[in-house]
């Protein structure tokens, strides 16, 4: 299971015998120790020495391993343009697996015109009929993922950063006494591949605030050292908890079995294998629940006798041991992945890759009439984004509970890409309703208009606060989800029209209502004033790129005018740049000159990562020859005075005589001194 292992291998980053790859090392030496990075599950470092091999030797066999380590490891958003110039040099048609994958990043993008044309490709190239079938799912996902809706009544919130920290959280569980259990990594540099942790099982509970406390990792006799432990289940009663103990050799999990331990006065007790649900197979994930008034653990495994892949497979509690495994059937199981199977109230929920799924893994159930299993159901946006979507269950009446997913959030930190890691989201269903409906429509025409940009804001002391956006391509109607005695600030904005925005408030309102507003935009002018002409060798200061004193680490900021960049590559093939980098007066003028030259090769390095070829961009430190306001040697100033003089800016120095850019990136002669 990828998604599994690049969990764990998500700790890795840091280990590598060779921090800093000196340029005369070969490019062998850079590959040879890339084999040996992945060899033992070091997937990071492993993708830097193939990076750095690939600026020596551009072939297209080394672009095809960095796109897959950027998809295997979830750096969906570098996968798609490394797996995009695999593509576009692929003129062999050698590589039908990576029009795949580009297809289901561009679907996870939400770019879901791009991934059907992608995958239409991809049909085109294979013939076999198991690989047809799963073109056909994918298509059958993308269009489900533009007819679905998050339903208005739905609640989806990210749990905090007390427990969701920089890496990966899974296997949320609720005991019947409120405390809430879970799988983690302990978040721990590593410095060695001796010292990579364990995932183990944790403990939290409500404070007096309604807040969930920083997990307490469970003692040793549940958290054996050396094993990977997680996947808690409990029993109806509470007093069994039901759990995996896993092993793992660089990217394959070879070894994972289910464990049960019973509550004792005040701890859980010993832990003992389920010997008749194990054998020489992986068994993970498992769930208790009800069948023809019989216990049964249902749980997920790669044993023989399935599908293909991860199959799910139930066993009943007779006497108080567990029967040999049943799959259970080729109407729930595929040839891909089932997994996080929950059993409540005749109904079992599921994640799967094998069905048409708005993302990755999305969460399926099927119910149960007493004889037979119904067909799948997608259980729909919301619990279910462009990503990988698991580990769902819910409290006895459904209202609440939980889901696993590595979906981009505002609230998460993750370790490196911001889709690499899983953090834990909880659900309400609310009971009553307070909605907010606005319709956008052209002021002069009164036709509604597509294509547009609403954002809710609370307003908390005439300050914004928690803000959701919605964009609409195919209709002109908004709705969000209110809370009863807020006060909302709302933005509506589309490309081409002037911006509006509104104020309300749902003091007093306890009662299901709908609040409805009708915005009419009015169009801006037609000439284009969001582009300007830049001309060759004419600088271009990239606003957000900054830097801490005496460092040249780039900023997560950065990003924007780095994205804007690769997409001036993209856009201008031909086009070679000089990226500059410029420090404030602080320190010794040669030292600075050495920081400006390892801040602009940072940038430099940042876009090669993404794809843009080497030779295409010159890195060249300025130091602090070029100063922008007053912060001159001996003079006075803040550190953000000195900080606008830390900055990189881009230059045309080959091909194109000019481009169009956004005037968000400022020329030269526009800064302000």
């Amino acid at each position: 299971m990828k998604v599994l292992s690049s969990v764990v291998a998500i700790f890795l980053i840091n280990v590598s015998s060779i921090a800093q790859p000196l340029k005369e090392v070969p490019t062998y030496m850079h590959i040879e120790v890339a084999e040996e990075r992945m060899e033992t599950g070091d997937y990071y470092n492993a993708l830097e020495q193939y990076e750095e091999a690939y600026k020596q030797e551009r072939s297209e066999d080394l672009r095809y391993k960095i796109a897959l380590l950027h998809y295997q490891m979830r750096d969906f958003k570098r996968a798609e343009r490394w797996l995009a110039r695999v593509i576009a040099n692929d003129e062999t048609a050698q590589y039908p697996d990576a029009v795949l994958k580009y297809a289901l990043t561009l679907k996870m993008a939400g770019k879901h015109e791009e991934a059907i044309e992608a995958l239409n490709v991809y049909a085109g190239m294979v013939d076999d009929e198991v690989l047809l079938k799963k073109a056909d799912i994918e298509f059958e996902g993308i269009q489900l993922a533009m007819e679905s809706e998050v339903p208005i009544e739905l609640v989806i919130e990210h749990m905090g950063r007390k427990v969701n920290t920089r890496y990966s959280e899974f296997g949320p569980a609720m005991h019947p006494d409120g405390e809430l259990y879970i799988g983690a990594l302990p978040g721990k540099e590593v410095k060695l591949l001796t010292d990579a942790p364990f995932a183990q099982i944790y403990k939290t509970e409500l404070d007096k605030k309604e807040k969930w406390e920083k997990p307490k990792a469970l003692p040793d006799k549940i958290n054996r050292p050396g094993y990977h432990t997680a996947n808690p289940r409990f029993s109806d009663d509470g007093t069994r908890m039901y759990f995996t103990r896993a092993l793992m050799e660089g990217d394959d999990l070879v070894e994972s079995k289910i464990f049960t331990t019973t509550m004792g006065k005040s701890s859980w007790g010993a832990a003992n294998e389920v010997v008749t649900v194990n054998g020489d197979y992986i068994a993970t994930h498992p769930t208790i629940g009800y069948l023809l008034g019989n216990e049964v653990m249902i749980f997920s495994s790669d044993m023989d006798g399935g599908e293909g892949g991860f199959d799910l497979f139930y066993s009943l509690n007779v006497g108080g041991d567990f029967s040999a495994p049943v799959n259970l059937g080729a109407i729930i199981n595929t040839p891909y992945d089932e997994v996080t199977p929950y059993f409540h109230d005749n109904t079992l929920y599921f994640s799967s890759d094998g069905l048409p799924s708005m993302g990755g893994l999305d969460i399926f159930y099927v119910e149960w009439d007493g004889s037979n299993w119904s067909d799948p159901k997608n259980l729909g946006a919301g619990y279910n984004s462009g990503y990988d979507d698991w580990y769902f269950n819910a409290n006895e009446e459904g209202t609440r509970g939980f889901v696993v997913s590595n979906r981009p959030s505002d609230d998460s930190r993750s370790v490196k890409s911001k889709t690499c890691c899983d953090d834990i989201y909880t659900f309400e269903i609310r009971q009553i309703v307070l909605d907010l409906l606005t319709n956008v429509f052209d002021d002069e025409t009164k036709e509604a208009l597509t294509g547009a940009k609403v954002t809710k804001f609370e307003v908390l002391n005439n300050r914004p606060g928690k803000s959701q956006s919605k964009s609409n391509e195919i209709s002109n109607d908004f709705n969000f989800l209110l809370d009863p005695d807020k006060s909302y600030k709302v933005t509506v904005e589309r490309d081409g029209y002037y911006p509006k925005e509104f104020e309300f408030n749902t003091v007093g309102f306890y009662e299901e209502r709908t609040f409805t507003s009708d915005i009419f935009l009015e169009k801006a002018p037609s000439e284009d004033t969001d582009t300007r002409t830049v001309v060759i060798n004419e600088p271009i200061r990239l606003n957000n790129i900054y830097y801490d004193f005496d460092d040249d680490k780039i900023l997560q900021d950065a990003e924007k005018d780095l994205e804007t960049i690769m997409n001036l590559m993209d856009e201008y093939p031909t086009m070679v740049i000089e990226l500059s980098s410029h420090t404030d007066a602080q320190g010794n003028d040669a030292y600075n000159e050495r920081l400006s030259q390892r801040r602009a090769q940072s940038a430099v390095d940042w876009l090669i990562s993404a794809g843009i070829e080497p030779d295409r961009m010159e890195a060249v430190g300025y130091g602090e020859n070029q100063i922008l306001n007053k912060c001159v040697n001996g003079v006075r100033c803040t550190d953000d005075e000195h900080r606008y003089n830390r900055r990189t800016e881009f230059k045309i120095i080959a091909g194109p005589t000019s481009i169009e850019i956004k005037t968000e990136v400022l020329p030269e002669s526009e800064k302000k001194n």
